[in-house]
């Protein structure tokens, strides 16, 4: 339970804007919290309101049938925050971020009609991916790859998803990782 809550999708996709932020925006202050507030901390606050109300279970949304509107809501959050980051003066790679963010959102909602996606797997792959190749450090790939077997292990250890839940996470966070260094241009 400790790596799923120390490596939940809140905290790596938290650490990869900053990263991203930090290697390729003179302003990364403002860049990081333009992307870190309506991608991560809305959302995670979202889910404790939901969770603290009753609305859903956990603040994980284990359950398929709850997550719709937990994922309207956030959509909402990572669009306001979209429009920011294309009115202020930001690095593309952060514009580049954004609209993989709400691509990857959209994905994941058409996906959870039918199969609950591990968002766990889908941070932890995208992390692995992404944090080595902004930064050029591949010695990262040492730490980040098995951080996200770890965490994918978990989730099945768990219980809280079934092995294609969490492969087509991992698949989908692999491929928009790859995708985002291959229009950001990889490492910074």
């Amino acid at each position: 339970m400790a790596l799923t809550e120390g490596a939940s999708p809140f905290v790596l996709l938290a650490v990869v804007l900053v990263v991203v932020a930090v290697r390729t925006d003179p302003h990364w202050v403002r860049s990081a919290l333009l992307t870190v507030l309506p991608i991560v901390a809305v959302p995670q606050a979202i889910s404790l309101v939901m969770t603290r109300r009753r609305i859903v279970t956990d603040r994980f949304i284990v359950h398929r049938q709850q997550r719709h509107l937990y994922y309207a809501l956030t959509l909402a959050s990572i669009l306001a925050g979209a429009a920011l980051v294309f009115l202020v003066p930001t690095a593309p790679a952060m514009r580049t971020m954004v609209v993989m963010a709400v691509g990857t959102l959209l994905t994941v909602m058409a996906v959870n009609t039918v199969l609950k996606i591990s968002i766990h797997a889908l941070g932890a792959a995208l992390a692995a991916i992404v944090l080595p190749g902004v930064t050029g450090a591949w010695w990262l790939l040492a730490a980040s790859v098995p951080l996200w077997l770890g965490v994918s292990w978990s989730r099945l250890h768990l219980a809280r998803h079934a092995l294609p839940e969490v492969v087509l996470g991992s698949v989908l966070g692999g491929a928009v990782g790859l995708v985002f260094l291959m229009l950001a241009g990889g490492a910074g």
